[in-house]
């Protein structure tokens, strides 16, 4: 079986929101691993050297946690970003091997990020969900490869608001958000305009 991952957001040595990936991973075991043991993931002590700024902790498991990591978070530095057809792409379950995704990226190297596209709508980036922006409102493709934390997080909240989106129509929106636990709405959000297609 393949292994995956959980990336938790670490701040000033809390865990962010980790219910939310406590319900994650009870969620995949429960489907991928129904004979294992329960990971409790508040049971994770958090090392001395990561108790000051963001840090990523990264918890990588299959049917048992196999590796802890706690890393130097650093945002990627993000101005282009390219429409890519990915109708083949199944990405269900937070897997390690991003092999398939990690082509389309070396494909399209002479751009900083790509957003995929299945079956004529956008899902996500390569590494996060996406949220759109129009007016005051937030929108989210209601299809994205991976239904991250922060994503389902913020839906709960009413900030976000999943919907269709076809590559033809990101002119109705003004910005681009890209989210993940690392990245809340609006901490790395770029003008529509920066996407080609």
């Amino acid at each position: 079986m393949c292994l995956l991952v959980e990336t938790i957001r670490v701040n000033d040595g809390r865990y962010c929101h980790l219910g939310y990936h406590q319900a994650r991973v009870d969620h995949t075991m429960g489907i991928l691993f129904p004979d294992a043991s329960p990971v409790n993931l508040e049971m994770i002590p958090i090392p001395d050297h990561a108790r000051t700024g963001i840090v990523k902790c990264r918890i990588v498991y299959d049917g048992e946690i196999r590796r802890i990591e706690f890393i130097p978070y650093f945002p990627k530095k993000i101005l282009s970003l390219k429409l890519v057809q990915a109708d083949r792409l199944e990405y269900p379950f937070k897997y390690l091997n991003r092999s398939d995704i990690e082509q389309l990226l070396t494909d399209y190297k002479d751009y900083d990020e790509i957003i995929l596209v299945k079956n004529g709508y956008i899902t996500d980036s390569s590494f996060s969900n996406l949220a759109f922006r129009k007016g005051e409102v937030w929108f989210t493709p209601d299809e994205p490869l991976l239904r991250g934390t922060c994503r389902y997080r913020l839906i709960e909240a009413g900030i976000l608001h999943p919907v269709k989106i076809r590559p033809d129509e990101i002119h109705h929106y003004t910005h681009i958000s890209l989210i993940n636990a690392m990245l809340d709405l609006g901490d790395l959000m770029l003008p529509i305009q920066t996407i080609k297609s």
